[in-house]
């Protein structure tokens, strides 16, 4: 344990460098406080033109998200809740045996700048009922934010400054939400692509009622419209913040080469400018308390280095420990993630003060996706991987019955399908059922055996003609879905016990998401049907229909409220019982509602920098 300070060496300890973290360290650093930055993961390599990432991502087999940033090892351990064959050892979230639940698919990364290293970065804001939708529609099991709409919507404005978003004003205000934004976006929304064009003269007139057969609760007529309408991005649609706009490249995820989207190592940067400490691949292994359990004193944490085995080249290296590191501060601010935010708190024994809220309520937003081949070419894998959606069931009476969701249009074909299947995975339907189904090139040459001109007048009639559309839910708070601590004996490469998982999504809320998956199907077939579509892959037998793809959204559990027996943080995200704490994130949402949650986590990172500013000002 490294030598204990008696005064405060920092006036803020941020632990986590995502977007809550960057955005609260360059604000306060710009105010001459002294920040520290504790990031669990290192730093990726940059070059000019991102060439060694690129060149990376190229030589990868397996082309998974994180492997333009993997070859320097700059990664600390995560989950790969996708590696569920694996030895025990190798998949970070432990389910304990004859777990019956669902397999937690969202994972994330430990490296400076977080998961915005790999982002679509669709920024849609929440709605006003969004957060109050236990009274406005009285969902059981649902609660109310402690905040409203209009509590938020300034700092909507200011993120959106910072970060850089393209966007329409008159798409956000649409009538039916009631939706005020009191300024516009600081761009124009990217252009909509050419998919996006084809969808629109297909559906924008149409209408879908959103009844559902078989609900348990009669339902009102309630027609709900198909349009089609520009996503907003935190990426440039023209040279914004020192850096160029989008160019098209449809590589969102894994890597923007040109810095055109947000990221969120900017702000990173800005804060080690205006004078914030960086102490990178720093893992955070719990806080300290005074004696009456209130007050935090200090961080422990481990620095760890990367060890290759030189006697096994085959085999990856692994973390060592090289140093104990322990840092103080007036202010300490958890900005890691759903996951770890309550890990820390739990290695902290900080249970016995929140309660069992702590760890529960998890979600996530449910994807349901569909596959067709257009009958004309509608040239995809052209601009960013999404840039229209068609957003009519993300509010309205039908969230009574069934959750909201919201659909992306892609723009990159088949490239990310529920199975897989891209890579080959061995998932892809017998040769029988034809070969036009959702698959790559090497589908078309391991399980159909073609080659030479056969495989290239494949390729250009799948190429040109693929569509995806992709369908995320809101997922009710639950707080038997949750995260806690594995036993004892289950750590990671550092000593540290792993996180437990407790996840449903079908069977503990009433039938809420099963329901609009159904209505999702119905919704995904009649967009098909306005669009001329007959081959299509619905995934909606019984086989396929409960197979869901997470959204990389890690919401709920250190929730807040105003009660300190039914969240962990108040409206501010400060600690209910440790008043020299905050904690930030998706983790504080008190429920998901469908919207992609970056933006209010940019919103309220920057509320709670100008509590925590406050309270710092003020000496307590």
């Amino acid at each position: 344990m490294a030598t204990k300070i008696s005064q405060p060496e920092f006036d803020v300890i941020i632990v986590g460098s995502g977007v809550s973290g960057a955005l609260i360290a360059n604000q306060l650093a710009r105010k001459q406080l002294r920040v520290l930055i504790l990031e669990a993961g290192g730093v990726a390599r940059e070059s000019i033109g991102r060439y060694e990432m690129l060149s990376a991502y190229a030589a990868s087999t397996s082309k998974a998200t994180d492997t333009p940033y993997c070859g320097d090892n700059v990664l600390a351990t995560q989950p790969d809740p996708k590696n569920t064959n694996a030895p025990d050892t190798s998949n970070y979230l432990y389910y304990p045996p004859q777990y019956s639940g669902d397999m937690f698919k969202s994972f994330y990364e430990r490296i400076v700048g977080g998961t915005t290293w790999h982002w679509q970065a669709l920024y849609v804001r929440m709605l006003p009922t969004d957060f109050k939708l236990s009274s406005t529609y009285h969902v059981k099991q649902a609660v109310d934010w402690p905040i409203s709409y209009s509590d938020i919507e300034p700092y909507y404005v200011r993120a959106e400054e910072e970060m850089g978003v393209s966007g329409s004003r008159d798409d956000f205000r649409r009538p039916r939400f009631h939706n005020p934004m009191s300024k516009p976006y600081p761009m124009q929304p990217l252009a909509q692509s050419y998919v996006d064009q084809r969808f629109k003269e297909a559906i924008d007139d149409e209408y879908m009622d959103a009844r559902l057969d078989g609900a348990p609760t009669p339902m009102k007529r309630e027609m709900i419209s198909l349009r089609v309408s520009a996503v907003p991005h935190a990426i440039n649609s023209r040279e914004y913040d020192g850096r160029p706009a989008c160019d098209g490249r449809t590589s969102c995820v894994p890597l923007c080469p040109i810095k055109a989207r947000y990221e969120a190592v900017f702000h990173v940067e800005k804060a080690l400018r205006a004078g914030a400490t960086l102490r990178k691949q720093a893992v955070v292994r719990n806080l300290e308390f005074d004696g009456e359990g209130k007050r935090v004193v200090g961080v422990n944490y481990s620095n760890w280095v990367w060890e290759e085995d030189s006697t096994k080249p085959e085999e990856n290296g692994k973390r060592v420990v090289v140093s104990d590191g322990y840092a103080t501060a007036r202010i300490v601010v958890l900005a890691a993630n759903g996951i770890e935010n309550p890990m820390i708190l739990l290695r902290s024994n900080a249970a016995r003060s929140c309660g069992p809220v702590l760890g529960g309520y998890l979600m996530d937003h449910p994807m349901k996706q569909s596959f067709a081949l257009a009958k004309a070419p509608v040239f995809p894998y052209r601009g960013p991987q999404t840039t229209s959606h068609i957003e009519g069931f993300r509010d309205g009476a039908f969230r009574e019955v069934y959750a909201s969701f919201k659909c992306s249009i892609k723009n990159d074909g088949w490239a990310s399908t529920i199975a897989s299947w891209p890579r080959g995975s061995g998932r892809f339907p017998s040769a029988a059922q034809g070969d036009w189904l959702p698959g790559s090139i090497v589908n078309f040459v391991k399980d159909f055996g073609y080659a030479g001109a056969k495989l290239k007048e494949k390729l250009a009639q799948h190429g040109t003609h693929q569509i995806t559309l992709n369908s995320a839910c809101e997922q009710l708070p639950i707080l038997e879905n949750r995260v806690s601590l594995a036993p004892i004996d289950k750590k990671d490469d550092l000593g540290l016990q792993r996180p437990q998982i407790a996840y449903k999504v079908f069977d503990n809320d009433g039938g809420y998401v099963e329901r609009c998956f159904h209505k999702i199907i119905q919704f995904h077939g009649k967009v098909f049907d306005h669009f001329g579509v007959t081959n299509r892959f619905m995934m909606d037998d019984q086989a396929t229909f409960r197979l869901f793809l997470g959204s990389g959204h890690i919401m709920g559990t250190t929730r807040m409220g105003t009660d300190r027996t039914k969240a962990v943080v108040d409206p501010e995200c400060r600690a209910f019982d440790h008043p020299n704490l905050f904690v930030v994130g998706s983790s504080v949402f008190p429920t998901g509602a469908n919207a992609n949650p970056t933006s209010t986590v940019a919103a309220l990172a920057l509320r709670a920098a100008d509590s925590i500013e406050k309270q710092l000002r003020a000496g307590s």
